[in-house]
């Protein structure tokens, strides 16, 4: 039984220190039962991040698509604030409807939970949320 519980301990330890550059790679849907009314009418539908060669230190790829058909695309990575991570998105490439920000440096309040990317929107309780589908 001691074995077991030692067993566990190590397996949650070693899921939980995964690091958030290899936790973020992935598909993320909007989970539009989720959140606040205008999660879908402002964020992204869809969220993709790669990164082909972790740990080189070399800034991974995103790209987001939204409802309207926009997009915009570029590389990400991440700041510490404190003890905040924080991820950045570097757009160089976008419909017009996001045009503005590119080549600007855009920081965001995104959350790597699990197999999920959360954004508060309405206090710290209700978060806008898209789940990972691969």
């Amino acid at each position: 039984m001691k074995t077991l519980i030692y067993i566990l301990i190590f397996s949650f330890t070693w899921i939980g220190c995964k690091p958030i550059e290899e936790n973020i790679v992935g598909t993320y849907d909007i989970d539009a039962d989720r959140g606040c009314p205008n999660c879908e009418d402002n964020g992204p539908e869809l969220m993709v991040f790669e990164n082909l060669d972790l740990g080189d230190g070399s800034p991974g790829y995103y790209r987001f698509g939204y409802g309207n058909g926009g997009s915009h695309s570029g590389t990400y990575d991440f700041l510490q604030i404190d003890t905040l991570l924080k991820l950045t998105l570097y757009p160089d490439s976008s419909t017009i409807d996001f045009y503005g920000i590119l080549g600007s440096i855009q920081h965001t309040d995104y959350r790597v939970v699990g197999n999920k990317i959360k954004e508060n929107c309405d206090g710290i309780f209700r978060n806008c949320v898209w789940v990972r589908r691969d």
